[in-house]
C-alpha cells in the first residue's frame, strides 16, 4: 500500500486524499470522498486575506479611493456600513466552512447577519420616509445601481476564484449552497473594501444594493460550482 507523510501522519492513498489543506477519506461504500479531519476555517481565512488584499489593491489602482477618505473614517456610518458588509461575510464564511467540513449547524453568525439586516432594513424605511423624493430617486438611479453590484463583483473575483478551488478538492453534499456560501463570503468581504470607494452613506442605498451585489456573488459562486461538480 502506498503511504505519504501530511502533517506527521503517514495518509494511504487508496483511503484517503488531502488536497487544498482539507483532509478526505472514502465514503463507507467505497464510491466517493468525504472530508474529515479538516481545517477549512484556516483555509478560508488565508483566502479572506488574499483576496481582501487583491479587491484593495483593485481600489487603489482601479477605482480610486473616495474623494473624502481622509475625514470618513469620523462619520458612524463608515464603520457602520463596514460592519453591515463583515455581518455578511462571516455568515457566509462560517456557512461554507461548515460545509465543508459538514459540521453541525451553527447560528451565531446567521443571527448577527440577520441583525445586520434588521437594522437597516429599520433605518432604510425610516430615512426613506424622511428624504425628498427627488433624493430617494437618485438613490434607485441604474447607473448608480449597476455600478454598484459590478465593482462588487469585480472586488470579489479574486476570493471567490479561490474559494471555488478549495471546494474542487472536496466533495460536498450541497455543491450549490457550498458554492453560495462561498459567493456570500467573497461578496461580502468585497462590499466592505468598496466602502473605501463608494461614498453613499444612507441605509437606503447601502441596505438594498451593497446586499444585492454580496447575492449577485452568491449567486454566481452557486452556479460555478454546481458546474465544477458536474
Amino acid at each position: 500500500m502506498e503511504q505519504a507523510c501530511c502533517g506527521g501522519k503517514r495518509l494511504a492513498f487508496d483511503d484517503a486524499t488531502y488536497d487544498d489543506g482539507v483532509l478526505a477519506v472514502r465514503t463507507p461504500d467505497g464510491a466517493g470522498w468525504r472530508p474529515k479531519a479538516t481545517r477549512p476555517a484556516w483555509r478560508l481565512a488565508e483566502i479572506g486575506v488574499a483576496g481582501g488584499l487583491a479587491a484593495l489593491l483593485l481600489v487603489f489602482f482601479w477605482l480610486d479611493l473616495r474623494p473624502d477618505i481622509a475625514t470618513a473614517h469620523q462619520q458612524p456610518f463608515f464603520w457602520l456600513k463596514m460592519a453591515y458588509t463583515a455581518a455578511l461575510a462571516t455568515a457566509g464564511f462560517d456557512g461554507l466552512a461548515r460545509l465543508i467540513r459538514r459540521g453541525p449547524p451553527a447560528p451565531t453568525a446567521i443571527v448577527v447577519a440577520v441583525i445586520a439586516l434588521l437594522v437597516f432594513a429599520v433605518g432604510g424605511v425610516t430615512e426613506a420616509m424622511q428624504l425628498e423624493p427627488a433624493k430617494l430617486a437618485r438613490l434607485f438611479s441604474p447607473a448608480s445601481v449597476g455600478a454598484c453590484f459590478f465593482n462588487i463583483v469585480a472586488l470579489a473575483l479574486p476570493t471567490l476564484l479561490l474559494a471555488l478551488t478549495v471546494l474542487r478538492g472536496v466533495e460536498t453534499e450541497r455543491p450549490i449552497l457550498a458554492g453560495f456560501a462561498a459567493g456570500v463570503f467573497a461578496g461580502g468581504l468585497a462590499a466592505s473594501v468598496y466602502g473605501l470607494h463608494c461614498p453613499h452613506s444612507t441605509f437606503v442605498f447601502v441596505g438594498l444594493w451593497y446586499l444585492g451585489g454580496v447575492l449577485l456573488c452568491g449567486l454566481a459562486g452557486a452556479v460555478l460550482n454546481r458546474l465544477a461538480s458536474t
